[in-house]
């Protein structure tokens, strides 16, 4: 008995550990698989000096390799395109654009918004992986390791749903102490996207 308790108590952090990569690795399965995606999200932005939650609402689109929609529709109208190198930022009836592959603020941007959802943030070095899991959801912490991001961003959280290991939700944690929570619903993966959805 004595001799099956030592041995349990050192298998058990390798077990833990084998089971923790099995689960990342169905993760970064099922993000390969995803080619297309859109979906209906929820923002709340939490900010330590304001006292109520701000909330926005919107639409979100993704196409394999690099293009996609991020598009705030309420309570005003806020629009992220990403087609390629190409970024434009529309606000209200302002149009503004910019090439990742020369601004570097835009090109991080664009890095970290399309890691998320494609999988590749596993293997980005600016962040260090880590997996929890609570009733709900499978959690990916990725604590940043790059300092000048760090000043910003201290950590990205990504919830995966237990049954088909698809992203639901995305926490942003801020230096400040503030955080943003996105939540996707109605989601559909792999259907046909317009082209003219990543059209300004």
């Amino acid at each position: 008995m004595r001799n099956f308790l030592l041995a349990l108590i050192l298998c058990s952090p390798w077990l833990l550990w084998s089971q923790h990569a099995e689960v990342l690795q169905q993760i970064k399965q099922q993000s390969r698989q995803i080619k297309t995606i859109e979906a209906d999200f929820v923002q709340t932005k939490n900010i330590s000096f304001i006292d109520e939650q701000l909330i926005s609402e919107g639409k979100f689109w993704f196409s394999r390799p690099d293009r996609m929609r991020w598009e705030y529709q309420k309570p005003f109208f806020y629009s992220i395109i990403i087609n390629g190198d190409n970024i434009t930022v529309i606000d209200d009836k302002k149009q503004s654009n910019y090439d990742a592959a020369s601004n570097a603020m835009f090109g991080q941007i664009k890095l970290v918004i399309m890691n998320m959802v494609n999988g590749k943030m596993f293997d980005d070095p600016n962040y260090h992986a880590t997996l929890s899991e609570n009733d709900a959801y499978f959690v990916v912490n990725f604590e940043t390791v790059n300092k000048s991001m760090k000043e910003y961003i201290s950590s990205i959280d990504l919830y995966f749903t237990k049954d088909a290991y698809l992203m639901e939700k995305i926490r942003m944690n801020e230096a400040s102490g503030d955080n943003t929570v996105i939540t996707f619903k109605n989601q559909k993966l792999n259907q046909p996207v317009s082209n003219e959805v990543f059209n300004p």
